[in-house]
């Protein structure tokens, strides 16, 4: 089951782009013009590497609206693996990846170019540098799935039990005791073993072990493809508000953790 991107920190930070950047009219000649690039700056910082203090004041929030929205960021991106990968985390695993991917997202390369005022509001191109660890990585997961599986069929298959042992005489008779060891053989009651209880070892659940040490790996070693530039268009109402089209956002998104070959 595909699990569903979470939208509303993206929602949130709509609203607090329309909030901080609205309150005045369309600038006019001889009056200062928005930071559109700075507010930008501070978004994207925020999000990827979890660094609130700028986006705070532009946005005019909290800092726990910040780490939410930065939060549902990083979760959406892990939510894209696992979807892209067909990979189903329980829950401590999926915190276990949240919190991998939160660290690899503070390494999130990018670059904010001055913002240029055209017709409809504003026109900022962002230089994105892709992290490509987990860029078409179907063939490595697929290697740990059937390791994963070897490994529990190897463990779930029983041993052989163990021959019984003879006598040292080789004739399993009387020994050297004779008759008496008999009888006292036979006052004695047998005491059965227990036999031992095996647990069966989910091959599934020793699959996702192996995944996110993979992604734990993979974050230990971080590497870059090659910069890409993204446009944002950002509109201006005849209210002075600016809207963002939050899709260009998801598309940075995308592009700074690139799952697909590009």
């Amino acid at each position: 089951m595909k699990k569903k991107i979470k939208a509303w920190g993206l929602l949130v930070l709509a609203a607090l782009l329309a909030f901080a950047l609205s309150g005045c009219d369309i600038p006019m000649p001889g009056f200062a013009d928005y930071d559109v690039s700075g507010y930008i700056q501070a978004l994207l910082d925020s999000s990827y590497h979890n660094s609130h203090d700028s986006f705070i004041v532009v946005a005019q929030t909290t800092e726990e609206a910040a780490r939410e929205s930065h939060a549902t960021t990083i979760e959406n991106m892990v939510i894209n693996f696992c979807n892209t990968y067909g990979v189903n985390p329980s829950e401590e695993q999926l915190s276990q990846l949240t919190e991998i991917f939160s660290q690899l997202l503070q390494h999130a390369k990018y670059t904010v170019r001055e913002e240029q005022k055209v017709d409809t509001g504003y026109y900022i191109e962002v230089e994105v540098t892709p992290i490509v660890n987990f860029s078409d990585c179907s063939a490595q997961l697929e290697a740990l799935r059937q390791q994963a599986q070897e490994e529990a069929d190897a463990l779930n298959t029983p041993s052989p039990s163990p021959e019984p042992e003879e006598d040292e005489d080789g004739d399993g008779g009387e020994d050297d005791w004779g008759e008496e060891e008999r009888e006292n053989d036979e006052e004695e009651s047998p005491i059965a073993t227990p036999k031992p209880v095996t647990t069966q070892v989910n091959p599934q659940e020793l699959y996702m072990e192996k995944v996110v040490e993979f992604c734990r790996q993979q974050a230990a070693a971080i590497d870059y493809g090659v910069a890409r530039t993204m446009s944002l268009d950002i509109r201006q109402t005849n209210e002075g508000e600016l809207q963002l089209d939050l899709n260009q956002i998801e598309n940075i998104d995308q592009t700074i953790l690139q799952l697909t070959a590009g």
